[in-house]
């Protein structure tokens, strides 16, 4: 299971300008270049003849990297190009010492990685050319809060904007961050979440289906009969059939059996039951995993509890749908068997010769219902076999299982 975090990333974005906006970028960027605690970059040595000049020009190490790795700026060129500009960027990524481990941030190389893919990005996001964008950066590793810095301007000869980025921009930023940042949790929640949803489904669809096996069984050992349920409480699966049993003369005789397309009392009532499914202690630990994953991937962008509350609300509405989808089936099954024997019973009635021949018809029938019940339980088990199968299948591809 993915370890959830402690806090939202923080990043903070300022702009420079005014009559000294160019010494204070130059002052900024020996700052992050130099400062105790900065990541060096010598380790990012390129191969071949850019190696070579590497090693003939680098005029000693500091912690400036810039888009390419294989070529980390110098500070003295860095601070002549910023000087000249009239203003610039600071920004600053940060995160949680344990937060950077559980999201693979654990080396410097790490986080110029980031930074690169983020400024790949920056341009776009604050609405001009990728071209136009110049940067460095340098990564600080101060104890138990590691963050990058990052100073930002736009090449001479680019077309003029101002620095003030609108709200919208600034949101667009931050989704950049965010999406590179939290991309392989995201994903590893994401099927933690799925993996959780489709067990608590299939465990309430069994609900469902043992109601209706436990009928089925008594069928095909005694039509008439009653036995005990095989896997859930037996109060829990006859106070289900028997709500199961109240709503199907409440269903529409004909046309699709679907939540959207039912009447609103149907509908209402379906959703009840529904409810009343998921709040059994036999799916108690499937929905608190689903709880658990929804709270987590939605803390990665917002850290409010409000937000939560509201992702977990609506996934709980979403399985609870599911869920009475399956409560109208079962319904839909028990009107139609209800309506067959109706039609039976009337055709007895009216062919009957007497009580020789009625016996003997009661004991066929009889007979014909135990023969489909155990056609249905054959039936049954095979559907759940595929469907388990399935599942373990669905959770190899996601990596759950192996």
């Amino acid at each position: 299971m993915a370890q959830a975090l402690q806090r939202p990333f923080v990043f903070k974005l300022k702009w420079v300008q005014g009559v000294r906006a160019g010494a204070r970028a130059s002052n900024h960027a020996k700052y992050i270049a130099t400062r105790e605690g900065v990541a060096r970059v010598d380790e990012e040595r390129p191969d071949g003849l850019i190696h070579a000049r590497y090693l003939d020009e680098r005029p000693g190490s500091t912690g400036l990297f810039g888009p390419e790795a294989g070529a980390p700026p110098r500070l003295a060129d860095v601070q002549h190009e910023v000087a000249a500009r009239p203003w610039h960027w600071q920004s600053v990524i940060s995160l949680k010492e344990a937060d950077a481990q559980t999201l693979g941030l654990r080396e410097p190389s790490d986080w110029r990685d980031l930074a690169r893919r983020v400024m790949g990005q920056y341009a776009q996001a604050a609405g001009m050319a990728a071209d136009d964008l110049r940067w460095v950066g340098a990564v600080h590793r101060k104890e138990g809060q590691p963050h990058v810095h990052l100073l930002a301007w736009v090449r001479e000869g680019a077309p003029d904007r101002a620095p003030a980025l609108t709200r919208p921009q600034l949101r667009d930023v931050r989704r950049v961050i965010a999406r590179e940042m939290y991309g392989p949790l995201r994903a590893q929640l994401a099927a933690e979440r799925t993996a959780s949803r489709d067990d608590l489904v299939r465990a309430s669809r069994l609900n469902l289906d043992q109601a209706r096996r436990l009928h089925m069984e008594a069928e095909a050992a005694a039509p008439g009969a009653e036995k005990p349920a095989p896997a859930f409480p037996r109060g829990d699966l006859e106070e289900l059939a028997r709500r199961i049993d109240v709503l199907a003369p409440q269903m529409p005789g004909k046309g699709q059996v679907a939540l959207a397309y039912m009447p609103e009392p149907v509908k209402a009532e379906a959703r009840s039951i529904a409810d009343w499914v998921l709040e059994r202690p036999a799916l108690a630990e499937a929905l608190g995993g689903l709880e658990r994953a929804t709270r987590d991937l939605t803390a990665l962008y917002s850290g409010r509890q409000q937000a939560g509350d509201a992702a977990w609300g609506k996934a709980r509405e979403d399985v609870r749908d599911r869920v009475a989808q399956g409560v109208l089936k079962a319904a839909a099954q028990h009107q139609r068997a209800e309506a067959r024997t109706k039609r039976e019973k009337v055709r007895e009635v009216r062919q009957s010769a007497g009580q020789v021949l009625r016996a003997a018809h009661n004991a066929l029938e009889r007979e014909r219902r135990r023969s489909e019940a155990k056609a249905e339980l054959a039936r049954m088990s095979a559907a759940e076999a595929a469907e388990e199968r399935g599942r373990h299948e669905r959770r190899r591809e996601m990596g759950l299982e192996r």
